[in-house]
């Protein structure tokens, strides 16, 4: 039988649905990614008002058909707004770019509470009243946990080959066993790159630190293209456009249209 459920969520995107709709897409807290009609939401008086807008958190009541391509959504009621991202380019393009993760590294129906609790995190931690220092390095250190909730947190203590404890002056990377490599077992190994020891504690610190506090490291340049490349390794779908934009280049690109749109979104409406 169809069933009516509530449950907390965070607004990933919307996109338009014939006259009055939108499909508008959720990461819930009880089910992971979903897609949802909202009838009527395009509507002047529409009774979903601002919940439907990005980094929107709410609390839904969701009706679930017995065979749904789409969810319906019955209310929506907002919990927080993040209207502070809204308000700076800066922070909205931060918080774009941690979405945009969040929809392309996840699958549709798949709970995972604790990236969840990462994404209400990494909103509120943009979203507060002290400055943010780094937003670079709070954005990495959401991608590295991310990963890691995901299953593929990068192996940074030992050997991801041979699980000894990695010694020596040289220690490599390999990305797509997703680990540090000891020098003998990269004799045998062509694909893996050299990595300085404090690029490794400044990953750990990346991948440990609570989320607020990593916004207050200082960004190794070398080290974003490494988390980026890693990100592509293993998420098929992880789209490099939206993360090599240079928030200055972000600034000077506005043309009246919202950040979303200037460099574009990739999204299924509806999963096949």
């Amino acid at each position: 039988m169809p069933r009516i459920i509530r449950t907390q969520a965070i607004s990933l995107h919307s996109s338009p649905f014939a006259e009055s709709s939108k499909i508008v897409t959720f990461y819930t807290r009880d089910f992971g990614k979903l897609n949802f009609l909202a009838k009527g939401a395009r509507r002047p008086k529409s009774k979903f008002g601002g919940a439907l807008e990005t980094f929107t958190h709410a609390s839904l009541i969701i009706y679930k058909p017995e065979t749904p391509k789409l969810y319906i959504l019955s209310d929506a009621e907002i919990i927080c707004s993040y209207s502070e991202l809204q308000a700076s380019t800066e922070k909205y393009l931060a918080g774009s770019q941690i979405v945009e993760f969040v929809l392309k590294a996840t699958d549709f129906e798949e709970a995972n509470a604790r990236l969840f609790n990462l994404l209400l995190s990494a909103l509120n931690a943009l979203a507060s009243k002290q400055s943010v220092k780094n937003l670079d390095s709070l954005v990495l250190a959401f991608l590295l946990k991310g990963a890691s909730f995901l299953g593929y947190r990068p192996e940074l203590d030992n050997c991801v080959s041979c699980r000894k404890k990695c010694a020596g002056a040289k220690i490599y990377f390999d990305f797509i066993n997703g680990g540090i490599l000891c020098i003998k077992c990269k004799l045998n190994n062509t694909r893996a790159i050299i990595i300085e020891p404090n690029q490794i504690a400044y990953l750990k610190a990346l991948l440990y630190f609570p989320i607020k506090r990593s916004a207050n490291l200082m960004t190794l340049p070398e080290l974003k293209d490494f988390i980026l490349q890693y990100m592509k390794h293993h998420f098929e779908r992880f789209d490099l456009a939206a993360f090599t934009l240079n928030r200055t280049d972000f600034k000077k690109s506005q043309t009246g249209q919202e950040p979303e749109k200037i460099y574009g979104w990739t999204q299924e409406i509806v999963r096949k």
